[in-house]
């Protein structure tokens, strides 16, 4: 079932974008989503685990992803958080451990190349730290 809602404001997108469940789309050979109809879905998508609690939440246009992305552990902390453009990752993507600390944070251009990377272990001790920089 689907709800309309209002935009995140970002330009170049419709001024309502529909929120649906994961399970309700399909993927089409190209991998685009799709929801009910044949156009390559814009709006907001979630997903759920089998206990029914909120797990993910995407934004896609034309059926690819493109805007925020979240993703969330069971009991409700954020695992992940990261934006994409056209499919690709871009700018900052933070990962994080079930504890609550930072786990790993990525930087990607805006053309979805890595440009640093930085991953902690559960104590928060940086056990990696790479520029991908010239």
């Amino acid at each position: 079932m689907s709800a309309a809602r209002p935009a995140r404001h970002t330009p170049g997108l419709p001024e309502t974008l529909e929120l649906v469940a994961y399970e309700d789309c399909y993927r089409d050979d190209g991998a685009r989503l799709h929801y009910e109809d044949d156009a390559p879905f814009t709006g907001d998508v979630f997903a759920r685990d089998r206990q029914g609690r909120v797990i993910s939440l995407a934004s896609y246009v034309d059926g690819v992803p493109s805007g925020p992305q979240y993703q969330w552990h069971p009991d409700g902390t954020k695992k992940s958080e990261g934006r994409a453009r056209y499919g690709l990752a871009i700018g900052d993507w933070r990962r994080w451990h079930p504890n609550g600390r930072l786990a790993e944070h990525k930087v990607f251009s805006l053309q979805g190349r890595y440009e640093r990377v930085q991953k902690w272990d559960k104590e928060g001790n940086l056990v990696k730290d790479k520029s991908f920089t010239s």
